[in-house]
């Protein structure tokens, strides 16, 4: 999970960043079609994040599998990343090709084609479907381990807190929660305590 969350965050924070801080979809796509090489390093980290992330996900549910706890709760968690991330990685793929070929029509039209705004509203949709199941996820992992008492209670109660927030703040458009790599951030958090402890 800390792994995981170091990659996603390399992608978040690699340049340039203005594409990431315009509303406006002209800008947003001539930024993106004159940063090709970086546009796809951004997102390879974003895959390797999300895929590295789940692996951890997975193996911390399949730990808790075999303790006495809440089954539901941790089936809930590792169902909902291991959903979410496929909804993420389609997301990858659509601004991988899409978004890339609007940027091409208008750079060589000076147009943006009629369709894209559809195609950004499907996006927009799976993005929405994916943040929502990683935020459920790390609410669950964290009521998971406040019955368990297996780590610090201010990092249990840090997940919970964080993963219901980020849902609702998410939907309401909060700005903490509207960058994906926020998901990350108690990820990583138990992933270095729980190295510490191991």
């Amino acid at each position: 999970m800390l792994a995981g969350g170091i990659l996603f965050w390399i992608g978040a924070f690699w340049p340039p960043y203005k594409q990431w801080m315009t509303t406006d979809t002209k800008i947003y796509l001539s930024i993106v079609h004159d940063h090709k090489i970086a546009w796809y390093a951004i997102h390879i980290f974003f895959a390797l994040g999300v895929v590295v992330s789940l692996f951890g996900v997975q193996s911390l549910a399949n730990f808790l599998m075999g303790l006495h706890t809440n089954k539901l709760l941790v089936t809930v968690a590792s169902s909902g990343y291991l959903l979410g991330s496929g909804f993420w990685l389609l997301n990858i793929a659509f601004r991988l090709t899409v978004t890339l070929w609007a940027g091409q029509q208008l750079a060589d039209h000076a147009s943006i084609p009629e369709s894209f705004q559809t195609w950004m509203d499907w996006s927009n949709l799976i993005f929405a479907i994916y943040m929502v199941l990683a935020y459920l996820s790390i609410a669950c992992i964290g009521f998971v381990l406040k019955d368990l008492e297996i780590l610090p209670a201010w990092a249990v109660w840090f997940s919970i807190i964080f993963g219901l927030s980020g849902i609702v703040g998410y939907m309401v458009q909060f700005p903490l929660f509207a960058p994906p790599l926020m998901v990350h951030l108690p990820l990583m958090i138990l992933g270095i305590i729980i190295l510490i402890k191991i």
